[in-house]
């Protein structure tokens, strides 16, 4: 689109002149031979024959050289047109077409007058050669000579502006358009359009082509190109059908753009692509290789690739570029069979293979997982076909030995192309891609270290090592160097900083960086969609939501609405959930697991699980995740008949369980404490091949504990061939449980010969189970090897079950004196169990003291006021227990009544 606006900018000036404007195009046809033109030429020379102005102009309009041209000048110079304003011109303008803009100046400073077009052709041959700064001292000249400019100088002026990346000064030279021209040239109205587009100003552009009385075929392409270059493809395609409503006919070069537009799309713009192709057909353009490309480029991309393999089979004439659309089209519908195929059929009938091709190439072997063998054999070929030192061959060929997991393969190549290839940054960031992928983090940062040019790529690859090792201060230096080297305006730098400093609770700097974007992209504003409900700032996140569509135009994507459900989530108003239910129904996203995932919990989160199976039922359930999602919101709110029924259709559907699934059905058995629905869940996990994973394990232990079985539970522990500290917990938590005190000291001891070390549950589980034996000394020894052993502070549950251990084995004065130096924080918990203790023990006194501290800082709580009404009424206080009771019901402090089950 550029090149031809040049073009056409470069004609005009030519035949700026009013009298040049007179030709009619026959003379154009009369004198289209060079060689006739020079033998005539030089006939009259030998002759000293006057030649017409005319035939000066024509010679001119054919000349190479600038021998020519001054020969051309010397004659018509002896003819009597040595003063001839529109000759002049002509010769001026060959001269700094040719690159002599010295001459062409020196021309222009001997002539005695000069118009408007005089000025033009100079000024524009001074922006042609890159002479930016002496075209702006010429303008300033031709100002001060008081030649107003027309509004081809002002669309000279405005190339200039544009490779000067001068916003301002364009600005100034629009205004001026404006005040004294009314922008009603349509020329200058298009480079107005050009120039805004080039500084990404696309809104501009857009007041520009509304405010123009009449717009061409060339205007609208700019427009459509403006909108592909500031990343709206949809808005292109809006273009081309406001460019048809104004009864104008599309060119071959409107509709290339449009299926360029399409591919960047994707599926959703499939049938516009279809009706641009049968706009191609129906206005009669002769399909030259390019468009072609552009066709396959858009079935490829909108994920017809058989469509376009057949479109590729019918082509006369294909390029590199033809075998490459197709190949990666194969490689977009993840078909890296038919995507090697075709690559071997382009080696046997082509004479030359693209590295562009062979790039493509590996990019399909690395879909075929852990296959060596085929990236050995395709590194071979590149290293045959000459093409072991081209830089992105070598990236691609580092990527590819770290898909098939060979991750030493990927690093010798990098070794040895790291100092042989020019560019070296390429190469860098495929390594630490590859070391990203398979989590060798520390490998990752020694390659920080290597002195090098880093690009925005490697700026995002070392903010993500910032965010999982190196730190805040080192993203920080990141963020410096950024700035040092103009990174900033990046969308992709810009949005990984923004993730920086989110994943550290920095909302106010990811603000900052967000405001100053030049241009976002539709990642830009998830980012800050995500970061502001995760760091608690709901309505923030849910007014970018809406800004994102208002002010850039961009449409929602899965991530944007699940950001906005999780916002929803944490405000709760029904009207709100309801917008975003129908939202995402009526835009096609309950089709997207994510989006259906969040519905269901964030309907669930608020007890409508009748909404939620509405979404379930709907959903498109390929996958176990939708699954699991229902089953375990079912589980936590102990719907136990609504998890059974559902499994039961996951399996009638095909879908296998995972342990996700597995883990949900044994809270289900747990809660019936029914030892038949545990050993059937079991087998179910054996089945599956879930059996071995050590949380799976570690639940079913829990289970059997749980149901009082303990010696199945220690039978199934022993036979684990993986175990975790969860797996030690769980077991030790049966153990507990029944008061097996020596069991769990023993099973402790053989976790720590095992070389496991303890955790923080594992002395509150060695605790609870001193507590239920109501062995104190045993817990002092556990809580003394916590700390000083260990070094584990102790938190307010390890506290609150040593208090209540020392109150049940009769230490009441030590247990009260330890709960009277508890921080207020953990208070709550360590004085309930203080009243717990007090209430076996007997002791009122204590009990009533403790149950004032615990109404004063949780004065609705049932449990406590029960627990002292019943400590009173033990004691013979009835009416006092009978008191307590009733100023509980009027404060609407009940207790749920407990129940037991037993399985029959």
């Amino acid at each position: 689109m550029r090149l031809h606006f040049s073009r056409q900018l470069s004609f005009s000036v030519c035949l700026d002149h009013p009298k040049l404007r007179l030709f009619s195009p026959d003379h154009l046809i009369i004198s289209r031979s060079i060689c006739c033109r020079k033998v005539q030429f030089l006939k009259a020379c030998r002759l000293s024959t006057k030649l017409s102005r005319t035939f000066y102009l024509f010679l001119l309009n054919g000349s190479i050289s600038r021998g020519v041209v001054f020969s051309v000048k010397a004659h018509a110079s002896k003819s009597g047109y040595q003063h001839d304003l529109i000759l002049s011109t002509a010769v001026m303008s060959s001269l700094v077409k040719l690159g002599d803009v010295i001459g062409g100046r020196k021309l222009f400073d001997e002539m005695p007058i000069k118009d408007v077009a005089a000025w033009n052709a100079m000024l524009s041959g001074y922006a042609q050669n890159g002479f930016l700064f002496d075209g702006i001292s010429f303008f300033r000249l031709m100002c001060s000579h008081c030649t107003a400019p027309n509004s081809l100088t002002l669309s000279v002026l405005l190339q200039i502006c544009s490779a000067f990346d001068d916003c301002k000064l364009g600005r100034s030279i629009h205004g001026y358009a404006y005040r004294k021209l009314g922008l009603r040239d349509t020329f200058l109205g298009n480079s107005l359009i050009v120039f805004y587009n080039k500084n990404g100003v696309v809104y501009a552009s857009e007041n520009v082509l509304e405010s123009m009385p009449r717009r061409d075929i060339a205007s609208w392409n700019a427009m459509i190109s403006g909108y592909m270059q500031f990343g709206c493809p949809w808005k292109s395609l809006e273009a081309l059908e406001l460019l048809r409503q104004e009864g104008l006919h599309p060119d071959l070069v409107t509709l290339e753009t449009a299926l360029q537009a399409c591919a960047r799309i994707g599926k959703d713009a499939m049938f516009d692509g279809k009706l641009i192709h049968g706009l191609l057909i129906k206005l009669g353009y002769k399909m030259n290789v390019y468009a072609e490309n552009c066709l396959l480029l858009m079935y490829c991309k909108c994920g017809m690739v058989l469509f376009g393999r057949s479109l590729f089979d019918k082509m006369e004439t294909r390029n590199s570029v033809s075998w490459n659309i197709v190949v990666n089209g194969y490689v977009h519908i993840n078909c890296p069979g038919n995507a090697l195929d075709l690559f071997v059929h382009a080696h046997s009938v082509e004479a030359e293979i693209s590295s562009d091709l062979l790039v493509s190439t590996l990019q399909a072997a690395r879909l075929i997982r852990k296959r060596r063998e085929l990236v050995l054999s395709l590194h071979c070929l590149v290293v045959r076909m000459g093409f072991d030192f081209d830089l992105y061959i070598s990236s691609a060929l580092i990527s590819a030995y770290g898909d098939a997991c060979e991750v030493e393969y990927a690093r010798s190549y990098f070794d040895y192309i790291f100092c042989a290839v020019n560019s070296r940054t390429a190469c860098w960031n495929a390594m630490i891609s590859v070391y990203f992928q398979h989590g060798f983090l520390s490998k990752a940062v020694e390659l920080v270290g290597i002195e090098l040019l880093y690009d925005a790529f490697s700026v995002v690859n070392i903010l993500s090592l910032c965010c999982h090792l190196l730190g805040l201060k080192s993203g920080k230096e990141v963020h410096g160097y950024v700035i040092r080297n103009r990174f900033e305006s990046d969308v992709f730098v810009a949005t990984s900083l923004m993730q920086f400093y989110i994943t550290y609770g920095l909302l106010h700097a990811a603000c900052q960086i967000f405001s100053r974007m030049p241009r976002m992209n539709i990642v830009s504003w998830n980012t800050m969609i995500i970061g502001c409900v995760r760091l608690g700032f709901p309505v923030e996140s849910l007014n970018l939501f809406f800004l994102m569509q208002q002010k850039d135009g961009f449409m929602p994507d899965a991530t944007s609405v699940v950001g906005a459900i999780e916002a929803i989530s944490y405000r709760g108003f029904e009207t709100e959930r309801n917008f975003i239910h129908e939202y995402a129904i009526e835009n096609g996203f309950i089709d997207d697991e994510y989006v259906t995932n969040s519905l269901i919990s964030l309907h669930s989160r608020f007890h409508d699980l009748s909404k939620a199976s509405m979404v379930f039922d709907r959903a498109n359930k390929v996958s176990v995740v939708t699954w699991n999602t229902m089953i375990a919101e079912y589980c936590n709110h102990g719907l136990m008949d609504g998890v059974i029924l559902t499994f039961e259709l996951m399996r009638l559907n095909g879908i296998k369980p995972d342990k996700v699934t597995i883990l949900c059905l044994l809270q289900v058995c747990i809660a019936r404490a029914s030892l038949k629905a545990i050993t059937a869940v079991q087998a179910i996990s054996c089945k599956s091949g879930h059996e071995s994973d050590a949380f799976v394990g570690s639940a079913i232990v829990n289970a059997y504990s749980k149901c009082g079985k303990l010696r199945m539970a220690f039978q199934f522990f022993h036979d684990m061939t993986l175990r975790t500290s969860v797996s030690w917990n769980s077991m030790m938590q049966g153990y507990g449980l029944h008061g097996k005190v020596v069991e769990a000291n023993n099973l402790f001891l053989q976790m720590q010969k095992s070389g496991f070390h303890p955790t923080a549950v594992t002395f509150l589980l060695l605790l609870s189970a001193c507590s239920h034996a109501g062995d104190a000394e045993k817990g002092l020894y556990y809580l003394h090897l916590m700390m000083k052993g260990y070094f584990l502070h102790p938190r307010y549950e390890h506290l609150s079950s040593f208090i209540g251990l020392l109150g049940r084995s009769g230490f009441t004065e030590e247990a009260y004196k330890l709960s009277v130096s508890i921080p207020k924080d953990f208070g709550v918990f360590c004085w309930g169990s203080f009243l717990g203790a007090c209430q076996i023990q007997g002791k009122m006194n204590m009990g009533l003291a403790a149950a004032e501290k615990l109404f004063e800082m949780v004065p609705f709580h049932q449990g406590y006021h029960v627990l002292v009404s019943n400590m009173l009424a033990g004691s013979g206080r009835w009416t006092d227990a009978y008191l307590l009771r009733t100023k509980a019901d009027k404060m609407g402090a009940r207790k749920e009544i407990a129940w037991s089950m037993v399985e029959v």
